[in-house]
């Protein structure tokens, strides 16, 4: 049997194979490379995160909310208001090939059709929570800042 005969009935009784498939069930069927931000199931039980899911569809309204069906009820229902408020497309995708453990990711903000290559899509690491943020800002900023002129000129 040839390559290409074994290829066509394979075809035929699987179904044609996926490109990625653990990046896609990852990243809720879509690719890593137009994902934009995500939140897993662990950081979706926290409240701190909703205005930044917010924040990202309000700058992004093109971009579609992919959401695990896994998810709870009552997040689910914010998840879909927060999308209607910010006049964003949104899915929930009850595949059950997707995983739901609480490091697992529950939301996905992505591109429809092209690659947009963010590098920093996790929102804890995007929108950090400092608690130390008000004891930062309240501290006199320094003087003395640091410039290449500094190593160059002569004082």
């Amino acid at each position: 049997m040839t390559d290409e005969l074994q290829e066509h009935l394979n075809k035929g009784m699987y179904g044609t194979p996926k490109l990625k498939p653990d990046e896609q069930r990852k990243y809720l069927g879509t690719f890593r490379e137009r994902v934009d931000l995500t939140v897993t199931f662990a950081q979706l039980n926290s409240e701190k995160y909703y205005p930044a899911i917010q924040k990202e569809l309000e700058a992004h309204p093109e971009y579609r909310m992919t959401i695990n069906g896994s998810v709870d009820q009552d997040q689910l229902s914010r998840l879909i208001q927060i999308a209607n408020s910010a006049n964003a497309s949104f899915t929930c995708s009850s595949d059950l090939t997707f995983p739901h453990a609480a490091s697992d990711l529950a939301v996905v903000i992505a591109a429809s059709h092209q690659a947009i290559h963010t590098e920093i899509v996790d929102v804890a690491l995007r929108y950090p929570l400092d608690n130390n943020a008000a004891t930062v800002s309240a501290e006199k900023p320094s003087k003395h800042r640091f410039s290449l002129k500094n190593l160059f000129h002569k004082k």
